[in-house]
């Protein structure tokens, strides 16, 4: 029973309007206890509390105008002007509005302080700079608390976006993974189906790679050198199952420095290269790889391959990539302002230059 009552009084008190009353409620007596013990020539009444409600009446009143009217109106729209002529003039206005209150109660506090009489218009400015000091307080704790909850804003929309990206990375990754090996599976079983001398090392170097895809690039960045390693043994299997009259130059500069790059960017620009640049019939087919690494981690790669005049050479989902649209999508996440993408389709060839700005470890 007690718990009950006492859960009822938390939630109840958890209000925001239940405790400012209570604390305005808490200030009126506080000044009235100090009022009483300072004079014990005062009696405690009513009219001793009534001497404290009636200016601190102003006073909320003051605070709660600056709280929801003055401050959100003019100081947050950077009108400082008529915000200061607002607030003295409401402050001035709660003083006149309290002062004809006291006088209509009789002569101005003579019926509750004993001794000579305080000169009336003193009351002004006293009051008046009552009102400012607390609503300079409430401002200053209405700003933090303000700060407070806006940085759990942000601290909320930023991991919010922060998984959205990841899990957005890791649906792109995802596609990467599965149709990179379907289509080299299917490379392999062709060969099988022949009984080719290939066929064992073709399975041995996927081995390699898929350990890569597993266990290395399950986090967000990789070494570049492993990276590079991944290009030479992709391309070592993509050159057992293509024509010898395939002309494949690279140059890959192994890194010398510790650079780390996106796992997996690259494998879209050769799926394409080694789809589209190995079955040319018209003409002698090639494929040309370069990527080099500045000591400042500018990286360069360029990926060039013939292609008949009547195909569109596009990595689209039509077919089976991973789409030229997603690949874009993917650098503007990892990279932003820190890439250029630039992809040249001419009549017979397929050209695509990448400038990325890596990171150190």
């Amino acid at each position: 029973m007690q718990t009950r009552l006492l859960n009822k009084i938390r939630t109840l008190y958890k209000r925001p309007w239940l405790q400012h009353l209570t604390f305005w409620i808490a200030l009126v007596i506080l000044f009235t206890s100090f009022r009483t013990v300072r004079n014990v020539d005062i009696i405690l009444s009513w009219k001793t509390v009534l001497f404290e409600l009636i200016p601190f009446s102003g006073v909320a009143t003051a605070v709660y105008l600056n709280l929801k009217i003055l401050l959100p109106k003019y100081l947050s729209a950077k009108r400082y002007i008529i915000y200061i002529i607002s607030l003295h003039g409401i402050t001035l206005f709660n003083a006149l509005v309290v002062y004809l209150i006291f006088s209509i109660f009789g002569p101005f506090v003579e019926d509750f302080i004993h001794g000579p009489h305080p000169n009336r218009w003193m009351f002004f400015p006293a009051y008046m700079t009552m009102q400012m000091i607390f609503i300079s307080l409430t401002s200053f704790f209405h700003f933090v608390r303000e700060n407070n909850r806006l940085a759990e804003i942000a601290l909320t929309v930023t991991e919010i976006e922060s998984n959205r990206l990841k899990a957005e990375l890791n649906s792109l990754k995802a596609q990467i993974n599965p149709h990179f090996l379907f289509n080299t599976l299917n490379n392999i079983y062709s060969y099988s189906l022949f009984k080719s001398e290939k066929t064992p090392e073709m399975i041995l170097k996927l081995s390699g790679l898929m350990n890569y895809i597993i266990y290395e690039c399950q986090d967000d960045q990789v070494d570049l050198n492993k990276e590079i390693d991944f290009i030479h043994n992709y391309m070592e299997l993509e050159k057992m199952r293509v024509e010898e009259t395939l002309e494949i130059k690279s140059q890959i500069q192994d890194s010398q420095t510790d650079f780390q790059i996106a796992p997996l960017l690259f494998v879209p620009f050769l799926e394409n290269a080694f789809k589209h640049g190995a079955n040319i019939q018209s003409q002698q087919p090639y494929i040309r790889l370069q990527m080099d690494v500045s000591e400042s981690g500018h990286l360069h790669f360029e990926c060039e391959n013939l292609k008949d005049d009547d195909e569109l050479t596009e990595l689209s989902e039509k077919t089976g990539g991973i789409g030229l649209e997603n690949v874009q999508k993917r650098l503007e996440l990892l990279y932003p302002e820190n890439h250029k993408l630039n992809i040249d389709r001419e009549t017979n060839r397929f050209l695509v230059k990448l400038d990325i700005q890596l990171k150190d470890k």
